[in-house]
């Protein structure tokens, strides 16, 4: 992943500017995230506005498609993550990704709660006091905006929006129209696996 999102010809032209080892410029943050997380004390360790270095003279990088000029910072490739063990190099970054954190689990008791009560609004304030965040009321929706700026680009989003009913309407409303309601969100099962058995395909594949 690291070489997917980094920087596609990145180039340092100054101290200010991180010492990035490059990438291929895929999968770019959105316009929409950028804006829900700014003001957040969270974006600085989550987002690297690339067209501000760029503007500054601090850097350069070649864009591609669907480039926004925002990379995901949490996982962007150091120079100094690169392998010296051997192999190919942009297979083997030495960073680690995140799987399940602390404040995935505070956040998934608390919506499982059903996003209200003491022990939900303590879940909800404990992941946003260690940002410095002040407590606001606890529920569903609270909750699911905390999941978003808390886990933004460790995979989490889609199943969030699958799950709560939302994909349909949040994507479409940013562009992205090939989602499909019962049917992209279950996943197809693989043609061999149903072979010579008595397993059914999901309904629209």
């Amino acid at each position: 992943m690291a070489q997917m999102i980094g920087p596609r010809g990145y180039s340092r032209l100054n101290n200010t500017a991180p010492d990035l080892a490059g990438g291929w410029s895929f999968n770019t943050v959105t316009q929409d995230l950028y804006n829900a997380l700014s003001g957040d004390p969270r974006f600085n360790s989550t987002i690297l506005d690339m067209k501000a270095l760029v503007t500054a003279g601090a850097a350069n990088y070649t864009a591609a498609d669907q480039d926004t000029g925002y990379f995901l910072k949490k996982y962007l490739p150091l120079t100094s993550d690169r392998t010296t063990a051997g192999g190919t190099i942009e297979l083997n970054y030495s960073m680690n990704s995140y799987i399940i954190r602390l404040a995935d689990t505070y956040l998934m008791e608390a919506e499982a709660l059903g996003g209200t009560g003491t022990r939900a609004q303590a879940l909800l304030d404990a992941v946003r006091a260690r940002v410095g965040l002040p407590s606001i009321p606890v529920s569903q929706d609270n909750i699911a905006k905390e999941r978003r700026l808390e886990l933004a680009g460790e995979g989490h989003r889609w199943f969030d929006l699958v799950r709560t009913g939302k994909a349909a309407s949040v994507l479409h409303a940013m562009g992205k129209t090939g989602y499909t309601e019962g049917k992209n969100n279950v996943l197809p099962i693989p043609l061999k696996e149903t072979e010579n058995t008595k397993i059914i395909q999901n309904p629209n594949y």
